[in-house]
C-alpha cells in the first residue's frame, strides 16, 4: 500500500485502466476521449436518441440533468446553491489524491463514457434501436458496455504552473502561490477539505516519463464518511 500526504505539490488524477495503456504510452493529456475520440458527440447521439423515442425511464430521470449540462458543456447549479463543472474540454488533475480517488470510483473513469453506457442500457432496456453514425464512434462505445475495468490514481511527478489552468477558469499560478502559503497553517483536517478544491486543467501534456501509476482498491464510501483506498503501484 502507498500513503500519499496532501502537501499541495504533488497532483493526481483518477480514471480507470480502460485508459491505462494509452495513457502509458502517450501521456496524460496528450488525447481528451472526449473531444479527440469523440465521445461528447456519441453522447449527443445518444441523448438524441432517447429523446426521440419518448423513452421515460427512473434511471434517465436521476441523470437527466447532468446528462443535459454534459451535452451543453456547461455548469449545472442545484438548488441548494452548488455549483459542478460539467465541462470535458480539457484533462483534470487533483491538488489532493482523495479527489482524484473520488473520481476513480467511476466504473469507466470518464464521466462522458459512462454516461454513453448508461443511455445505452437506457435504449437496450426500451428496446430501441441504437444508431450511432461509425465516423463518430471512434471509441467502439458498445465495447464496454459490459466492460469490468478497475479504478486507477496517477500521480504527476513534474509539471510546471504556466502549464496549468484552475478549475474555475482563474489563473493557476496565482491560486498555487496563495495555496502553497495556506497549507503550512491548516491542520490535517482542513488540508484535507481545503484540497477536495483545488482541481486544475492540463495545458500541456504530461509525458509518461513523469507520470506514476497505481492500482486502487477501497472500501466505503465518501458520502458515508469511511471511505479508505489502498494504492498498489503498476
Amino acid at each position: 500500500m502507498t500513503e500519499f500526504r496532501c502537501d499541495g505539490y504533488k497532483f493526481y488524477h483518477g480514471t480507470s485502466t480502460i485508459f491505462l495503456d494509452s495513457i502509458k504510452k502517450t501521456g496524460l493529456g496528450t488525447i481528451n476521449p472526449n473531444i479527440d475520440l469523440k465521445l461528447l458527440d456519441v453522447l449527443r447521439v445518444l441523448y438524441t436518441q432517447v429523446k426521440s423515442a419518448g423513452v421515460k425511464d427512473q434511471q434517465l430521470s436521476i441523470w437527466e440533468d447532468a446528462i443535459r449540462a454534459t451535452v451543453a458543456q456547461t455548469d449545472l447549479i442545484y438548488n441548494n446553491g452548488l455549483k459542478l463543472n460539467f465541462r470535458h474540454d480539457g484533462i483534470y488533475i487533483s491538488a489532493s489524491h482523495m479527489r482524484a480517488a473520488i473520481y476513480a470510483l467511476n466504473k469507466y473513469g470518464s464521466e462522458v463514457l459512462e454516461k454513453c453506457i448508461m443511455l445505452l442500457e437506457t435504449l437496450e432496456r426500451h428496446h430501441v434501436a441504437v444508431e450511432i453514425p461509425p465516423e463518430i464512434d471512434l471509441f467502439d462505445v458498445r465495447n464496454y458496455l459490459h466492460a469490468e475495468p478497475k479504478p486507477i490514481i496517477i500521480e504527476v511527478l513534474q509539471i510546471d504552473d504556466d502549464d496549468l489552468d484552475k478549475e474555475d477558469g482563474k489563473t493557476a499560478a496565482e491560486a498555487l502561490i496563495f495555496l502553497r502559503n495556506i497549507i503550512p497553517t491548516l491542520s490535517e483536517k482542513e488540508k484535507f477539505e481545503f484540497l477536495q478544491f483545488c482541481n486544475f486543467k492540463i495545458l500541456k501534456a504530461v509525458p509518461p516519463e513523469k507520470l506514476r501509476f497505481y492500482a486502487m482498491d477501497f472500501e466505503g464510501h465518501p458520502k458515508t464518511g469511511d471511505f479508505k483506498i489502498y494504492l498498489s503501484k503498476i
